[in-house]
């Protein structure tokens, strides 16, 4: 599947089931880029995330975020953080980085269609 899709596809199982996936290990898994942002993956069910153990996350168990809890307390903390959101990344993709602004606002969208 190509960014876009997996994108889409994520925002609309996170609007379904009202929970999002990351790894964890004593501490969140974590990204960087090159202009040193910090960086948070998350994916749309517990396989993903279990693929992309690997590595430097070898250790690292998938672990289950609550929507709600992730619009009222991750999203504000990421964006006093300045953390970006990477949804959805694969072992041979890189997956859609976002703002958490920005993502917040696509989930609003996709979840104001279930009201």
């Amino acid at each position: 599947m190509s960014e876009d899709v997996r994108y889409d596809y994520f925002i609309r199982k996170v609007a379904d089931f009202e929970e999002l996936w990351g790894l964890n290990d004593d501490g969140w898994a974590l990204l960087g880029d090159n202009d040193d942002n910090r960086i948070f993956p998350v994916w749309p069910e517990k396989e993903f995330a279990v693929i992309c153990a690997v590595d430097q996350w070898k250790n690292y168990k998938p672990e289950v975020i609550r929507l709600n809890n992730f619009i009222e307390k991750w999203i504000p903390g990421m964006t006093n953080d300045s953390t970006l959101v990477n949804v959805f990344l694969t072992p041979n993709a890189k997956g859609t980085v976002i703002s958490p602004n920005d993502f917040y606002i696509d989930l609003q969208e996709e979840l104001e269609q279930y009201e």
